[in-house]
């Protein structure tokens, strides 16, 4: 008998992965126009607000973080959010699913 709670976790995190991975390779890393360095920082230390970077004239959808190594999210960009709803759905149809399955 299939699992069916097992194969809708598989079937979300499969279809996170592949939204996380669509975003980074689909989303160029453009010529930045507010005069960022080599990293790709924001020239502009207003558009960091804490830890956030939200900067709506910049194209890049990933920037490097202020401190330390990594990526971060540029909160202005367009897509952002919809990528960061789409996790979160996507985070609650997996429970969702996993809890009706289960009491078959």
């Amino acid at each position: 008998m299939v699992n069916h709670a097992a194969l809708a976790e598989l079937l979300a995190i499969a279809f996170m992965v592949a939204v996380l991975a669509l975003a980074i390779v689909a989303v160029p890393a453009p010529k930045r126009r507010d005069g960022g360095d080599g990293r790709g920082m924001s020239a502009d230390p207003r558009a960091w607000r804490g830890g956030f970077y939200v900067n709506p004239d910049d194209p890049a959808m990933f920037v490097p973080k202020r401190q330390g190594s990594g990526w971060t999210l540029n909160f202005g960009h367009r897509y952002t959010w919809r990528l960061v709803w789409l996790t979160i759905g996507s985070l609650v149809a997996t429970v969702v699913l996993s809890t009706t399955l289960n009491h078959d």
